[in-house]
């Protein structure tokens, strides 16, 4: 069957998704500095684990929906009656969800202890599983409204950002600024309904879950098990340490988030056109998750050892010297960033476009059971950086066993030549950049200094031994891309 919908182009959609990412990275990169000397380690800290421990009912609150509705969105795409109904089934589904979520963190505020540190702090941040009712990220991502995505995200981040530098003046407005987090979300959330509300028609009359309820139940599963392994760490070291080491590692761990989605959010436009690709047209399947892969070995390899080499001036520079523990966090963390990247595409997506949702939550109640353990032995010895190679390792075995699976329901040729090139001008990068930072030692010339040498070191050696993916595969996907969107 052909795709005759007139569509934006995957080079469109996928500029406005970085963007979208880049402006989740810069906003927060220009605040975390300024909150976290305001609020200190210890107030980032109590934050950090409210929001964090808050975050499994948020989570509860929309078991499975997001995943689940971009895939079917995407396959309605061209019956807008059939898309409409699904949209409002949606609707009431994670209205009810979100019910749930609501009495089952009221139970949990009154009667556990894990509750009892800062019950205010947990109270404010409790307004975000309420507000979750109306994030429809899913529908807008479905229907390839990236545009939309990025102008709302520039809009509301913005504002956000200007409240926390007007109304966060000193360690005492530690709960303003929790609210203003938990506010700039609901900003997002209302600007959804609204634009939703132009092309979507809400009706409640014969709506049905049935049809839902088995893949959405697996994806629940596979959420649950995908929140627990990455907050899971957090808690632990909430539990078994102090606030100044959630924070160190926090900051760590937010710092390969940012990272991680800014690079995905290039092959995350792909999920709607591989679900219909898919069910379609193989052929074309396999083509555009081949050039994902090599897409995301060409930036994950340079992106994860240049953050090693310059983790130091990093952290220095945006949280100043009291966070200096974060740094050896941030260099085991980076070492996920390709795992994460080619995970997402070769295992995720893949399996979701093929309905094999079990498998993936199999894969990740896996990783949480290997995570917890590692976490129960590395954390009472080496804190937080117990809890970051506990991630590391949880990461790769986690990635070898859903891999092992997915792999089935793909089939390309993957050119070692160039993944070869791109590796090894990765690790002559960072030594080169390592050893640049040992001559100085003025931070911001380590910084910025080695990030400028680095870039110029890969791209030289991978034009000097031609990779073709820069010469020959990404001209090919440009006008093949270009073809499609006429």
């Amino acid at each position: 069957m052909k795709d005759n919908r007139k569509q934006n182009s995957l080079a469109y959609n996928a500029v406005f998704s970085v963007i979208y990412r880049l402006l989740s990275i810069l906003f927060p990169l220009i605040s975390a500095g300024y909150v976290a000397r305001i609020l200190t380690p210890d107030g980032v800290g109590r934050y950090a684990d409210a929001s964090n421990n808050v975050s499994y009912f948020v989570m509860l609150g929309s078991l499975g929906i997001q995943a689940y509705a971009i895939r079917e969105i995407a396959k309605r795409r061209e019956n807008t009656k059939d898309r409409d109904k699904f949209f409002s089934e949606m609707l009431v589904l994670n209205a009810i969800l979100t019910a749930f979520a609501i009495i089952c963190f009221v139970i949990c505020y009154q009667f556990t202890p894990l509750f009892n540190g800062d019950k205010f702090m947990y109270f404010v941040c409790a307004f975000a599983i309420a507000i979750n009712f109306i994030n429809i990220d899913w529908f807008f991502q479905g229907t390839e409204d990236f545009k939309f995505i990025a102008i709302r995200s520039f809009v509301v981040k913005l504002i956000g950002l200007i409240a926390i530098f007007v109304f966060i003046r000193s360690s005492e407005d530690l709960y303003t600024y929790a609210l203003i987090c938990v506010l700039t979300n609901g900003g997002h959330y209302l600007l959804n309904i609204i634009r939703a509300l132009r092309t979507a028609k809400i009706s409640f009359r014969k709506v049905q879950f049935k049809s839902h309820m088995k893949p959405l139940v697996f994806l629940a599963l596979c959420t649950v098990s995908a929140e627990l392994y990455s907050r899971l760490d957090i808690t632990m070291l909430g539990i078994m340490n102090d606030n100044y080491t959630v924070a160190c590692y926090t900051y760590a761990q937010k710092i390969i988030f940012m990272v991680v989605t800014t690079v995905i959010a290039i092959t995350a436009v792909f999920m709607p056109r591989l679900s219909y690709y898919y069910e379609n047209d193989r052929a074309r399947f396999n083509k555009l998750i081949k050039f994902g892969v090599d897409l995301m070995i060409l930036i994950s390899f340079p992106v994860s050892l240049g953050l090693v080499s310059v983790a130091e001036p990093l952290i220095t520079l945006w949280l100043g010297d009291q966070y200096y523990q974060a740094v050896p966090c941030l260099i085991i963390l980076s070492l996920m960033i390709p795992l994460k990247c080619l995970g997402d595409l070769t295992c995720y997506q893949v399996l979701l476009c093929a309905g094999k949702e079990k498998y993936l939550m199999i894969t990740h109640a896996v990783t949480v059971l290997i995570n917890f353990l590692l976490n129960l032995v590395l954390i009472p010895v080496m804190e937080c950086e117990g809890a970051s190679i506990a991630s590391l390792i949880s990461e790769f075995l986690g990635f070898l066993i859903v891999y092992s699976v997915a792999r089935k329901y793909q089939s390309y040729k993957l050119n070692g030549r160039n993944a070869v090139i791109v590796i090894v001008s990765s690790v002559v990068m960072a030594v080169a950049v390592i050893f640049f930072a040992g001559i100085f030692e003025n931070m911001m010339i380590k910084l910025f200094g080695g990030a400028l040498l680095g870039v110029v070191i890969f791209l030289v050696i991978n034009l000097l031994f031609r990779n073709t993916f820069l010469f020959e595969d990404i001209k090919a996907a440009r006008k093949s891309s270009r073809e499609q969107s006429r």
